[in-house]
C-alpha cells in the first residue's frame, strides 16, 4: 500500500497523473500540492511514500524542494517529472537527492513504469547524452559546459529571467533583494558569455530550460 504526493502547478496535469496512479497495483492514495511550500507541508503531515515533483513550480523551486521533502519526511522517495532538458536537470536532480527523473514528453506507460521502479526501491535516470548512436556537435558541448558552470540558484534565476520576471519579482520569490538578483544576473551573463537579457532568453529557450 502506497501513498503518492503529486507536486505540479497545473491542475489538469495533476488529475491525469492521479487517474493513472490510482490504477497501479498497491497505490491506495494520491494527494496533491500546487507549489513547493505546500509540498513540504503536505509531506510533513501526510508522510507519503513517494513524491512526483515537477521542477518548474512556484514558492519553492523543484531542485530546492527535493532536499526539503527529505527533511520533512526522511523515508520519502522522489521522482522528478519534468518537461525540461534531462541532460541539464537530471544530474542536478540526482545531486539534490531524487531517485529518478522522467520526462513529461514520454508516454504515460513509461512514466508509470518509472513510478513503479522508484517505489520498488530502484533509481531511474536517463542515460548520459552522447552515448552509442548519438553524436553531439562541439557547439552543443560548449553550451552544456557553460551550463555546468552555473549553480542551481543561478540556473533557477536564469529560468525566471527567461520567463520575463522582473528583478523585484524574482527577489520576492527567492527572498532576496533586487540588488542581489542583479548581481546574480551579471554573474550568469559573465559565465555564459552573453551581454543582454534577450540573449539570455534565447539561450534558455535553445537549451530547453523553460517549458
Amino acid at each position: 500500500m502506497a501513498t503518492i504526493l503529486v507536486v505540479d502547478d497545473h491542475p489538469a496535469f495533476r488529475l491525469v497523473i492521479k487517474t493513472h496512479l490510482l490504477q497501479l497495483l498497491g497505490v491506495t492514495d494520491v494527494i496533491e500540492a500546487e507549489n513547493g511550500q505546500a509540498a513540504v507541508e503536505t509531506a510533513r503531515q501526510q508522510l507519503p511514500d513517494l513524491a512526483i515533483v515537477d521542477l518548474d513550480i512556484p514558492r519553492i523551486n523543484g531542485l530546492d524542494v527535493i532536499p526539503r521533502l527529505k527533511l520533512a519526511h526522511g523515508p520519502i522517495r522522489v521522482l522528478v517529472l519534468s518537461g525540461q532538458s534531462p541532460a541539464t536537470f537530471a544530474p542536478r536532480a540526482m545531486r539534490a537527492g531524487a531517485q529518478g527523473f522522467v520526462g513529461k514528453s514520454q508516454e504515460m506507460k513509461e512514466i508509470m513504469r518509472g513510478v513503479e521502479a522508484v517505489l520498488a526501491g530502484y533509481t531511474v535516470f536517463p542515460m548520459a547524452t552522447g552515448g552509442a548512436g548519438m553524436e553531439a556537435s562541439s557547439g552543443a558541448n560548449d553550451e552544456e559546459d557553460k551550463l555546468k558552470q552555473l549553480s542551481d540558484k543561478e540556473l533557477m534565476i536564469l529560468q525566471m529571467l527567461s520567463k520575463g520576471m522582473s528583478n523585484k519579482a524574482i527577489g520576492d520569490a527567492l527572498f532576496m533583494s533586487d540588488k542581489t538578483v542583479s548581481t546574480y544576473k551579471s554573474r550568469i551573463q559573465e559565465k555564459l558569455g552573453l551581454s543582454s537579457l534577450a540573449a539570455l532568453i534565447e539561450f534558455a529557450s535553445l537549451q530547453k530550460l523553460i517549458d
